[in-house]
């Protein structure tokens, strides 16, 4: 009764803290509404289906690298570090990492992998998928969003490495990434480690086309948040009289996401907010930045941060980074 009920208050507290984003953010100029609400469940099997897009190239290339460069990673670390404490933020279903974890294993006399998700459910998947490979890895699964988890990690006497995949520091303009290092360091001792994707500029119509796939399967996911509002916040958008939007700027290797109004109309929510929006009025939902070299050696040296080790994939348009905390 008392798990029911504490599941109970939580639901209704993340859907407040939606709702006051929403309000927050619709009310700006320009408007904007955080990628993280794309991923109720609609929004993740949505997402699910954008992976095995064939236009959608970067679940693969970072397969590429785990499955290729994992030993060599765990045998760089593995030279520093005899008992390894891995925590992974964003950790997600664990499909991926568990081939990471799995070659690690014999580089270490003791591995113990920390899982940090806002999905409880992701959480369930991915302590199946991460025992079905490594069942002498010590499991610990936490919820919450990780800038709250993350501040509460306990120290450890076993060297630390911290795992930020799945090119997720794209979604932070440089400056946000050099105090999401800074955020990160402070809880890593001079010898423990950072290991973090990026996906590398690469052709610009090649980008776009991961964002705006053939299939609109990418639109759905988008316009999936209104649908959201709908659902969740009594909203009255009328999905038709919007579209899905993407846009990528070579100079500066930022992709982002835009839902654009097709009329001029007024959106009208459960508690009396309403929001007008004028003809091809845009909200901004995501940024996914590209990153030219030049771009991590700024956020290493900001952060103060050195680069160990870099790993890439078969044609070096993705890179894991290994940082270690300046001495």
């Amino acid at each position: 009764m008392d798990f029911l009920w504490n599941k109970t208050c939580k639901k209704v507290i993340e859907m407040q803290e939606f709702f006051e984003h929403v309000k927050k953010g619709l009310s700006k100029s320009p408007k904007k509404i955080a990628s993280r609400y794309f991923y109720d469940a609609k929004g993740d099997a949505l997402f699910q289906q954008i992976m095995q897009l064939e236009e959608y190239y970067l679940p693969r290339c970072e397969m590429q690298i785990i499955e290729n460069k994992s030993e060599q990673i765990g045998q760089d670390i593995s030279a520093v570090h005899s008992n390894l404490q891995v925590v992974e933020l964003g950790a997600g279903d664990g499909t991926k990492t568990k081939h990471l974890i799995k070659q690690f294993e014999p580089h270490f006399d003791s591995l113990e992998y920390v899982a940090m998700d806002i999905s409880d459910n992701a959480l369930s998947i991915n302590k199946k998928e991460i025992s079905s490979e490594a069942e002498q890895v010590k499991y610990i699964g936490v919820a919450g969003n990780y800038f709250d988890t993350y501040k509460s990690l306990p120290s450890t006497s076993d060297g630390r490495l911290v795992l930020f995949l799945g090119a997720n520091i794209g979604n932070y303009p440089t400056p946000d990434a050099i105090g999401f290092f800074r955020f990160i360091q402070s809880k890593l001792k001079e010898e423990d480690y950072f290991l973090v994707a990026f996906d590398l500029v690469k052709h610009p119509r090649k980008i776009l086309a991961a964002y705006d796939d053939s299939q609109g399967i990418t639109k759905q996911f988008n316009l999936n948040l209104l649908e959201r509002m709908n659902r969740e916040l009594g909203a009255n958008f009328n999905i038709h009289q919007f579209d899905h939007f993407p846009f990528y700027d070579p100079l500066t290797g930022i992709a982002s996401s835009q839902i654009v109004s097709l009329k001029k109309q007024t959106v009208e929510f459960s508690d009396g907010f309403s929001v007008c929006f004028d003809l091809f009025e845009a909200v901004h939902t995501e940024v996914s930045k590209k990153f030219f070299w030049s771009d991590i050696e700024e956020i290493a040296n900001k952060s103060k941060m050195d680069i160990a080790q870099t790993y890439y994939n078969a044609n070096k348009g993705y890179t894991f980074v290994l940082f270690r905390p300046q001495g």
